[in-house]
């Protein structure tokens, strides 16, 4: 299969993130671990040595898992654009998954006691907003979380679990 330009920068990108992960191999001609990039992707070791050699782009979910598995942006693997923090926009709350899972279960009494107060909605998306911009791990944030429902005063209705 024949390289061409854009696949051998995604390549060198791709062996720097992995190096930079961690995922060195002695014995491997590229320097990393290629049962790393097919764990992180799902897909046979054949393809994946063909992304380490520049030889194939990966589909974009799969683009999507290995810039977030190696901790870098999509954008950098493709373009090596610049790797700049996410901000999101001004009206945007950024929550993990497991977060944002977490926070609407532990608030699902507030729904069951008061299920048409307008204030819930209010009150659950600033607390979201607000674990947005605390630098915390998930334990910490769930603590958090944990600590402003079972306060939240004006909803005295809530039995929590």
């Amino acid at each position: 299969m024949n390289k061409t330009p854009f696949a051998e920068h995604f390549s060198k990108r791709l062996l720097d993130a992995m190096h930079e992960a961690g995922h060195h191999a002695t014995r491997s001609s590229s320097g990393v671990d290629v049962n790393a990039l097919v764990e992180i992707t799902g897909y046979s070791s054949q393809i994946c040595r063909k992304y380490l050699r520049g030889e194939a782009i990966p589909e974009p979910s799969k683009l999507l898992d290995i810039a977030q598995a190696l901790d870098t942006t999509a954008g950098w693997l493709l373009f090596g654009e610049a790797q700049t923090p996410f901000t999101p926009p001004e009206n945007h709350v950024m929550l993990s998954k497991t977060l944002l899972h977490y926070l609407l279960k532990q608030a699902a009494p507030m729904y069951q006691a008061e299920p048409d107060n307008p204030e819930v909605p209010s009150f659950l998306t600033s607390l979201a907003d607000n674990i947005s911009q605390i630098a915390a791990d998930e334990t910490q944030s769930k603590h958090i979380i944990d600590l402003a429902l079972s306060s939240a005063s004006r909803f005295q209705h809530v039995k929590r679990a």
